[in-house]
């Protein structure tokens, strides 16, 4: 019978054990930094020397990469300042991402460096994918953060975050929610329900479990919003804008705020009294 290994190493520089150690240093920065001083102007020259670092590590860890360069003539040793750093030739989709296999354009140039696959949406051609590592999502879980903070004031009342991104393989869905979980892991009353877009499900899940929260976040995507139908197949749901005082049973509370990312949000549903508090920015979706 083989025995059952934790912690697996793939070699000195490899996979899961370079992956490990960046997730748990970027999950402990996370957790212990507060949002003002994450959002804090950085001090001169500190934007200027992370970037210089993140190139480094980059060369050193992706062999897609270093190929990149290559093809361009870049000398990478000779990146030493922001000015060589400005001159470095952009990534484009055609010349970098569809020209390596996924694996190549990871860490290590292993798809074991990544817990996490997602999907563009694909919107013009063929969607591309995203391999990405739990260290890689705390950045975006501040913008999150900053969102349900200053907008949301979810750090002081208790809030339901319902994903009505789609789910699956593509981005949207599957990140935010990662990013809510994240919140919740810092200390903030979040709990997550993910219905994806089906918009009666998403209505079951607020009339059945929102009374038992102070408030309610809808996160989704602008053009799911905007149909006159799906705004008012909420017509059923008692949409209060008032929230009950500190300590009392929550009874009847309704989504105050709707998060949205991707594109522009309608006017119309802006206005549509089925969707009052619209808000945009909580969530990102993916891009071509």
């Amino acid at each position: 019978m083989r025995e059952r290994r934790v912690g697996v190493s793939r070699g000195e520089d490899g996979g899961r054990d370079h992956g490990a150690a960046r997730g748990g240093a970027a999950l402990e920065e996370f957790l212990t930094h507060g949002l003002d001083d994450v959002l804090a102007c950085p001090a001169p020259g500190e934007a200027e020397e992370r970037a210089l670092a993140l190139f480094t590590s980059v060369v050193a860890t992706v062999p897609a990469y270093r190929a990149f360069l290559t093809e361009h003539d870049v000398d990478p040793a000779a990146v030493r300042t922001v000015t060589d750093f400005q001159a470095l030739p952009p990534l484009t989709k055609d010349d970098y991402l569809c020209r390596h296999p996924p694996a190549q354009l990871c860490r290590s140039g292993e798809l074991v460096s990544c817990d996490m696959i997602a999907v563009s949406s694909g919107s013009t051609g063929a969607p591309t994918f995203w391999p990405r590592a739990v260290a890689d999502e705390f950045a975006v879980a501040t913008r999150f953060e900053q969102v349900f903070h200053d907008s949301f004031g979810a750090d002081q009342r208790t809030t339901l975050a319902v994903v009505c991104f789609a789910l699956g393989t593509w981005v949207g869905g599957m990140y935010s929610a990662s990013c809510c979980r994240h919140l919740a892991a810092k200390g903030y009353p979040i709990t997550v329900i993910t219905p994806g877009s089906n918009v009666e499900e998403i209505l079951w899940v607020v009339t059945a479990l929102g009374p038992q929260f102070e408030q309610v976040v809808l996160l989704g995507y602008p053009p799911y919003w905007a149909p006159r139908h799906h705004c008012q197949s909420a017509s059923a749901v008692t949409w209060r804008r008032t929230r009950p005082s500190r300590g009392s049973t929550p009874r009847g509370m309704a989504p105050r705020r709707v998060g949205a990312g991707g594109d522009r949000l309608h006017r119309r549903a802006r206005k549509n009294r089925y969707c009052p508090g619209l808000h945009r920015g909580a969530g990102r979706c993916a891009g071509p």
